[in-house]
């Protein structure tokens, strides 16, 4: 199976030195065939991504982050696009304070996606600038650009954004941090069409991450899709 998507923040930040090489390394070790990479948002380098990518194209793929509060932002973001040919964005309303449901701050990265065909992946757990129905808003304003939500909603919101993925067709949950009862809830109620392995590392163990999907379901088409085919859909992959 095509183990996609797993999802990384590589480089350098206050107390985190994690290169790409050493990422490589743990999915040779994890099993891991292709790796969602992206900056870290502390310290946002998209060149060092772009770099990454080039010297590991068979292994990784990129995403954009970028700070929506920079006045050039969407020109940082469409560099990303048309440039480097990244494959998504990656927001996170905490690390850049605002509010996921702000409309008028994000839109036009939005609209980028839409315009480049890309989707974006973002940060979702039960704090408070970044609840699971507040990105739902923005999924909902954007239709044709997937959404999906890292984390599930997890501590204390899984409920409700697993509600959101079953009512909104461009709207996903991610397995990163979520815990295996979780994801046994989310496979029963929405489904393996709308859920995606990711192991947001080096926060989280990719083998283990992979092993919460193994335990949830033993139907292998259904580990196809939550393993690798839901991504490669969302984003186009033509190549998977």
């Amino acid at each position: 199976l095509a183990k996609l998507f797993p999802g990384a923040h590589i480089g350098v930040k206050k107390g985190e030195d994690y290169h790409v090489e050493s990422l490589i390394e743990i999915m040779n070790q994890s099993g891991v065939d292709k790796c969602m990479i992206c900056s870290q948002l502390e310290t946002v380098n998209n060149e060092y991504i772009y770099e990454s990518v080039q010297k590991f194209p068979d292994r990784t793929f990129g995403f954009a982050v970028v700070n929506p509060w920079d006045i050039n932002g969407e020109e940082q973001l469409e560099k990303c696009f048309r440039d480097y040919h990244f494959y998504g964005l990656k927001m996170n309303a905490i690390r850049f304070g605002y509010s996921a449901d702000r409309y008028s701050l994000l839109a036009p990265y939005f609209e980028l996606c839409r315009a480049y065909g890309k989707c974006v992946v973002v940060h979702g757990q039960s704090d408070m600038f970044s609840i699971p129905d507040k990105w739902a808003q923005m999924a909902r304003s954007f239709p044709d650009v997937p959404v999906v939500l890292y984390h599930m909603g997890v501590p204390l919101m899984y409920e409700r954004a697993m509600e959101l993925a079953k009512e909104i067709p461009n709207f996903y949950l991610s397995t990163a941090g979520a815990y295996v009862p979780v994801i046994q809830m989310a496979y029963e109620k929405v489904g393996p069409e709308k859920i995606l392995f990711s192991s947001d590392a080096p926060f989280c163990d990719q083998k283990q991450e992979m092993d919460k999907i193994r335990y949830v379901t033993k139907n292998e088409g259904h580990l196809e899709l939550m393993l690798g085919k839901n991504s490669a859909r969302i984003m186009n992959m033509d190549d998977k």
